[in-house]
């Protein structure tokens, strides 16, 4: 009997134990290469995941690396899809040709703000025409802030700048601005203040929150207000992991991601950068410069022959150009 008893008990600490392992949470790693107090990090990633777990039905645990940590943003994709860390985010631009329909951000004087940007982006993935992306699980695609010009030079228009030297990020984006006149250096935004310190560079150009993340505000006080591109973002999760998933985890993430991810980053983000240009121009030393109509006209007929370039040389690149021009028409309609 007491064998009996003895064995009895085994089974059932087998049972409880295998109960026990069945309910616990699956875990994931998200890369995140903003730093651990950014708005990005705070501000979006933090409460994004907080939603995701809670959603779940607790078969879910999201743990976040930032501050690049875990892997840097260029190799952020490939960490994803080997199975280096199960999620991650980054920006297009940081593996120049691999996304070629993405590029299509960069062009200047198109999305005036982050909503019309990520709408035009998630409007080019349901239409089956961004490249790239088919060995993860897509989260979201969303457009970064719309960029302008910043520069510690007093200055009136764009043209003031013909043949300086001004930081951009991406091809399309440097070859924008070089048909405008202007010289492009391509640089990481963590080293632009430093070389507009040294005076290697006469401006950036870059988004309102990238002038506080990067303490750029410190050497800029002329902010040209034509919008000059902006970047595609990407949150991608490792096919394996998400196809291993339990179903209410799957749901959480579903709820989240796609078009709901689209508005929570582009309303998030578009305040944000709205809050930190207002927050800057305080200071009266600081002078912004909006272009007329005809000078914006006359800047994009130079960027035209970029385009057309692109259009030609990108597979199914004028249905890219038109989905994503039209979507943002319709935004700015609404």
């Amino acid at each position: 009997m007491k064998r009996f008893l003895t064995v009895c008990a085994g089974a059932l600490a087998i049972v409880f134990s295998a109960s026990a392992f069945a309910n616990k949470p699956v875990s994931m790693r998200f890369s995140n290469f903003a730093g651990p107090t950014s708005f990005l990090t705070k501000g979006i990633f933090e409460p994004l995941l907080q939603d995701i777990e809670a959603d779940s039905a607790g078969t879910l645990k999201i743990k976040m690396f930032s501050g690049g940590t875990l892997v840097k943003p260029e190799d952020a994709f490939d960490a994803v899809r080997r199975g280096l860390v199960d999620m991650a985010w980054s920006l297009s631009g940081y593996n120049p040709g691999r996304f070629k329909a993405a590029g299509v951000t960069e062009v200047p004087f198109q999305a005036n703000d982050v909503q019309e940007g990520s709408a035009g982006v998630w409007a080019l993935y349901e239409n089956d025409l961004m490249d790239g992306f088919d060995d993860v699980y897509v989260f979201g695609l969303s457009s970064s802030a719309v960029a302008l010009l910043h520069s510690g030079k007093e200055s009136n228009s764009l043209d003031d700048f013909k043949g300086e030297r001004v930081r951009a990020a991406g091809p399309l984006a440097s070859a924008s601005i070089e048909a405008i006149g202007l010289t492009p250096i391509g640089l990481p935004a963590s080293q632009v203040a430093e070389n507009l310190s040294k005076r290697v560079l006469a401006g950036s150009v870059n988004d309102w929150v990238a002038l506080q993340t990067w303490q750029i505000a410190d050497f800029v006080k002329y902010h040209i207000d034509a919008p000059l591109g902006a970047a595609t973002v990407y949150v991608i999760i490792n096919k394996r992991k998400y196809d291993s998933l339990p179903e209410p985890a799957k749901a959480a993430l579903a709820k989240h991601g796609g078009a709901a991810f689209v508005k929570r980053w582009s309303d998030s983000l578009e305040a944000e950068n709205q809050r930190i240009k207002a927050e800057l121009l305080q200071d009266k030393s600081h002078v912004v410069v909006t272009p007329t109509a005809e000078e914006l006209e006359g800047y994009q007929a130079k960027v035209q022959k970029v385009v057309d370039e692109w259009i030609a040389a990108t597979p199914n690149g004028k249905e890219i150009w038109d989905v994503y021009t039209s979507t943002i028409e319709d935004v700015r309609a609404k």
